[in-house]
């Protein structure tokens, strides 16, 4: 994709991306353990946090500007936020937005760390929502 830039926020940089979420009318922010993680083109046109969780991350707060949407943005963000990960990435999505992220490589997960489980339990009291996850690449040693 063209003149797209990715990058990880740093820790000072966290005001950028809670600023692009206001300007969307979003009501993501960002936290203050979370990795941050944005898509450019001049200025931030996508964001997505990930909060670390035991023996992996939880991704929350990913959000596209509307007029780049249906772009692939989300998706090359999510690559290379995954290319960087080398544990466990759980997320809940509405029911809609499964085969998305199936073509990134989730899966359907209702083993959750506990945290997260009960998180969905009191999330999914007011709307519908799936618990998915991808494992981190494997990298296996070339065969000799």
């Amino acid at each position: 994709m063209s003149n797209l830039n990715i990058s990880q926020l740093t820790p000072a940089q966290r005001p950028l991306l809670d600023k692009f979420y206001r300007a969307q009318r979003s009501r993501m922010r960002t936290g203050q353990a979370q990795q941050l993680w944005v898509a450019r083109r001049d200025e931030i046109i996508a964001g997505l946090c990930l909060t670390p969780v035991e023996n992996g991350h939880w991704l929350t707060g990913l959000w596209v500007a509307s007029h780049e949407r249906g772009r692939g943005v989300a998706s090359h963000l999510l690559q290379r936020v995954i290319a960087q990960t080398t544990e466990p990435i759980w997320l809940f999505c509405h029911p809609d937005l499964q085969m998305f992220y199936q073509r990134l490589g989730f899966h359907p997960d209702t083993s959750l760390p506990f945290p997260l489980a009960e998180r969905l339990k009191r999330y999914q009291q007011c709307k519908p929502l799936l618990s998915l996850s991808r494992l981190a690449d494997k990298i296996y040693p070339a065969s000799i």
